[in-house]
């Protein structure tokens, strides 16, 4: 579509990049015995994030390399 899919695409996969270095960059409080459960669901959280926000960004380069055209299921074959 424009040239802001492309930017807005690297910017949220740099931006799934630093949450992945914050949460391997902390990683080994995680595996301390004074660990809660609540911190588990953040570390939890915060890899659903990563994996959002690079699946955002994904999807916004592709969207520039295509064109805007994009395919519904019934129209993939």
């Amino acid at each position: 579509m424009s040239v802001k899919d492309f930017f807005a695409g690297v910017f949220f996969i740099a931006l799934a990049g630093y949450f992945t270095y914050a949460l391997v960059d902390n990683m080994s409080l995680l595996f301390i015995e004074s660990t809660t459960v609540w911190q588990y669901f953040v570390a939890f959280f915060r890899v659903a994030l990563i994996i959002f926000l690079f699946n955002l960004g994904l999807s916004l380069m592709k969207r520039f390399f295509t064109g805007g055209k994009t395919t519904k299921n019934g129209d993939a074959r």
